[in-house]
């Protein structure tokens, strides 16, 4: 997702302590771990409802379906990427 190497973590340690300053970090630190947290706990509580909902409705079955062809589809994909563009036939075009 986020891809960050050790140099740029480190660069925005340092400006965050430049900018913000020592005193006041931590404090804003533990104010974004709480908003997190909390984000976290929302994000948890939807999807409890969600599995609430489909177990009520016996929709289990569909759900089920859904994430069987989303496996499907991204090995497929992750096949044609395997195979390069080189393997792939052009696409046949029609002059009318």
């Amino acid at each position: 997702m986020l891809d960050f190497g050790y140099s740029e973590m480190l660069f925005i340690m340092v400006l965050a302590i430049v900018l913000i300053g020592p005193k006041e970090l931590p404090v804003l630190m533990h104010g974004l771990g709480r908003i997190m947290r909390r984000l976290n706990y929302v994000r948890y509580a939807f999807s409890q409802q969600f599995e609430d909902f489909m177990r009520e409705h016996d929709l289990d079955d569909i759900r089920k379906q859904v994430n069987f062809e989303h496996r499907e589809f991204d090995e497929s994909v992750a096949d044609a990427e395997d195979h390069g563009p080189e393997e792939i036939p052009p696409a046949k075009v029609s002059n009318v």
